[in-house]
């Protein structure tokens, strides 16, 4: 019963948390107000080294969805809240930060590739606000130092899946009063709604066709990877988390970014050769079959009987290998001379973090100047150089050889993430960095039975 109450707490956390900032915006005193006392309490709870504090910490990243619902001043809460927490955890446990080998120098490096990045673009004059952006994620790897003992911790363990089955439960039904609200007309584009939804909620609302509207939010870059984690429990127990996995797939039905299907495609791909054919065929294709039927289902609905919609499904998966056939592939892929033009002036230390890239845009019909290059790993070699890149890869290659050890999930969630950076920035986002300092956190001898448990549950004389 106190998981369904903890559930049911945070459930309805994640729609307050939502109505409060539509009407209390960001920046306004009331929202400060609150932000405030968030803070406070997480610190007080920190610093009495109590796990509510952490939970407070942990609530605002996975229900708070892409961090800009709370605001001090102009800062949001997220990032005091990493500041605040980091400290205090410092001065309490100072000795683990000193020393520089293993997991502690990857994570070194690359807070050291951050802040050359940083000097970087601050000396070649990028737009300071966009440094900082740029580099402000780097700092959610330092999450990696208090994860090593909470995922040690049974009671915060069961604590953080109520929060995540909170959030993903949530989260599905959002987008779908969001995508009736737009289809039958009660939002229009450009109204309150859809503007909170862009600003605040950090979404973006595309109309496709007969009434459909694609969805897609800033805290869906780890959609993909997280399904994989449930696709996993899936193959063991069909009936039992299937619950949970359908309505992580009615989210990539209405998201139906390219690159999360096709990552999705190389982790169960993956994981079906490692779990076996015979066992894991099955349930992998029932899965995928439960995603066909919701987004034909959701496209019939909404153009009221007169498409299934695998024109536009098929559209958008002919565009990853002929990307000439879509404006948004095609706009891509006119970037990447431009990109590698811009490599080629600072091959080794890169031309900083908040760097932008001017291109013509077809959408547009003019030049455009650009902060997003749309390539995750020319995106890198181009800020950061030779250098910085080379630090990636090392991270990269040990979390491959630490995940590799373990059960599948680990490693397909990793490779996962590796195939959305193609295209996105998911490695040097705050919740790409948040992932990697999971996957380096997660204990490292796990056995297959502990594993099928939501981020393991230790037993009592583990913790």
């Amino acid at each position: 019963m106190k998981k369904y109450r903890e559930f049911t707490i945070f459930f309805a956390l994640y729609f307050g948390v939502r109505l409060f900032s539509y009407y209390f915006i960001p920046g306004t005193p009331i929202n400060t107000i609150v932000s405030v006392v968030i803070l406070t309490t997480a610190a007080f709870f920190i610093f009495k080294k109590n796990l509510l504090g952490w939970t407070i910490v942990l609530t605002e990243l996975l229900v708070g969805g892409s961090g800009t619902f709370f605001k001090i001043e102009t800062i949001s809460l997220r990032s005091v809240l990493l500041f605040a927490s980091l400290t205090i955890y410092f001065l309490q446990n100072f000795r683990l930060f000193l020393k520089f080998q293993g997991r502690n120098l990857l994570i070194y490096l690359l807070i050291l590739v951050g802040a050359v990045g940083a000097w970087r673009g601050y000396i070649f004059g990028n737009n300071f606000s966009r440094i900082i952006s740029d580099s402000a994620p780097y700092l959610f790897i330092l999450y990696y130092f208090p994860l090593v003992n909470l995922l040690q911790n049974a009671a915060w363990i069961k604590t953080a899946r109520s929060i995540m089955t909170a959030a993903i439960c949530g989260g599905a039904f959002f987008i779908l009063f969001t995508f009736i609200g737009f289809g039958t007309s009660f939002f229009v584009l450009q109204d309150s709604y859809y503007h909170w939804f862009r600003d605040i909620a950090g979404g973006k609302i595309t109309f496709v066709e007969f009434n459909f509207f694609r969805l897609v939010l800033n805290e869906q870059l780890l959609l993909a990877p997280v399904m994989l984690y449930f696709i996993f429990l899936t193959i063991s127990s069909f009936r039992k988390y299937i619950l949970i996995t359908t309505p992580l797939l009615f989210l990539l039905a209405i998201n139906l970014t390219r690159i999360y299907i096709l990552s999705l495609i190389c982790g169960t791909v993956v994981m079906v050769f490692y779990e076996g054919f015979k066992k894991s065929f099955k349930p992998v294709l029932a899965i995928y079959l439960i995603f066909l039927s919701i987004f034909i289902s959701i496209f019939f609905i909404s153009s009221g009987g007169k498409s299934l919609g695998l024109e536009v499904f098929g559209l958008r998966l002919q565009s990853i290998v002929i990307p000439n056939s879509e404006e948004s592939s095609l706009s891509r892929l006119l970037l990447l001379p431009k990109i590698i033009e811009q490599i080629k002036v600072h091959p080794w230390l890169g031309s900083g973090l908040g760097s932008t890239i001017t291109v013509f845009s077809p959408v547009l019909k003019q030049n455009i100047t650009t902060p997003h290059y749309d390539w995750g790993y020319f995106e890198i070699l181009s800020e950061l150089g030779l250098f910085g890149f080379c630090i990636w890869i090392l991270v990269v290659f040990y979390l491959l050889k630490k995940t590799k050890k373990q059960p599948i999930w680990p490693f397909v969630m990793l490779i996962s993430l590796l195939v959305i950076n193609i295209t996105s920035p998911a490695l040097f986002h705050v919740f790409g960095f948040i992932m990697l300092a999971f996957l380096l956190a997660y204990p490292d001898h796990v056995s297959p039975e502990q594993s099928r448990v939501p981020f393991h549950t230790p037993s009592p004389h583990e913790v």
